[in-house]
């Protein structure tokens, strides 16, 4: 028994074998600034290259928070001297990039590759190119669709340029399956009630209640290696931004609660013995 016991503990010990409860990487990845996230992407980060669908319910619950650790990384706004040039391209965002905020950020914003296309077709074009050619390590992009020959074409680009690619997808097409290593579902988070509740919440759970608030609620769909990660929650807003937003939700609680507080002691005034 002693014997293939060891046996199998050998065998267990074999990299090329995996087994469906356990977790395998075959390389580390790149840091995403979030240590949830890194825990559950169990590559310690992002993949090193290659297509990763992000897919958003809707716009401005942290999906660009998601990648600046990463630009910031890649490109920093102090670069060390004999830094590789290298460029993060951003291909058809919906909205205009503001150079302003993401220098706040510490990215080094001469370092963007901005990229206005008008047609699907000229963003898959664009985006083979720039994969391809090796130039930009990390390139974000926002499509529309993506069939399953165009995300196998862009994830052969990735392996050729050795790039990652973040691709922003909306939520109706996450049932598709693609061949890429690593799929992300963001939509937001509906833990709100929790500490809102003037009447009985504490200090300590109202601030709990705000926290997720600006919560971001992440499902790992695909990930190489191992089985989807179940749904966790981060706080993607950048910093200042949170602050502002939690400031201004304990501003109305606090409003609320003081009006709460004049209704019942202008009650207790108007009481008395002859309110019979």
């Amino acid at each position: 028994m002693a014997l293939a016991d060891l046996q199998l503990e050998r065998l267990l010990q074999r990299s090329d074998l995996w087994r469906g409860d356990a977790y395998h990487p075959q390389q580390m990845g790149l840091d995403s600034g979030y240590p949830e996230l890194n825990r559950h992407l169990g590559l310690g980060g992002w993949p090193s290259q290659g297509l990763c669908e992000i897919f958003c319910s809707s716009e401005g619950i942290g999906e660009l928070s998601l990648a600046l650790p990463l630009m910031r990384r890649l490109i920093p706004r102090q670069s060390r001297e004999g830094s590789a040039a290298g460029l993060v391209s951003l291909v058809a965002p919906p909205h205009v990039p503001y150079p302003q905020s993401l220098a706040m950020q510490g990215i080094d914003v001469s370092r963007l590759l901005w990229v206005d296309t008008q047609t699907p077709k000229e963003q898959l074009w664009a985006l083979e190119q720039i994969l391809t050619s090796g130039a930009s390590p990390l390139v974000l992009c926002w499509l529309e669709d993506l069939s399953v020959s165009q995300a196998r074409r862009l994830q052969l680009a990735c392996e050729k340029g050795e790039s990652l690619c973040l691709c922003y997808l909306p939520s109706k097409v996450k049932d598709q399956a693609h061949p890429v290593p690593l799929r992300i579902a963001l939509q937001p988070s509906t833990e709100i009630s929790t500490g809102t509740n003037i009447e009985t919440s504490t200090e300590s759970n109202t601030k709990m209640g705000n926290d997720r608030l600006l919560e971001t609620q992440v499902d790992i769909l695909k990930r190489r290696g191992g089985w989807p990660a179940p749904r966790f929650s981060l706080s993607l807003l950048p910093e200042l931004l949170a602050q502002s937003l939690m400031l201004d939700v304990t501003k109305q609680q606090d409003e609320r609660l003081e009006n709460k507080l004049n209704k019942q002691q202008s009650g207790q005034i108007l009481q008395g013995p002859w309110s019979a």
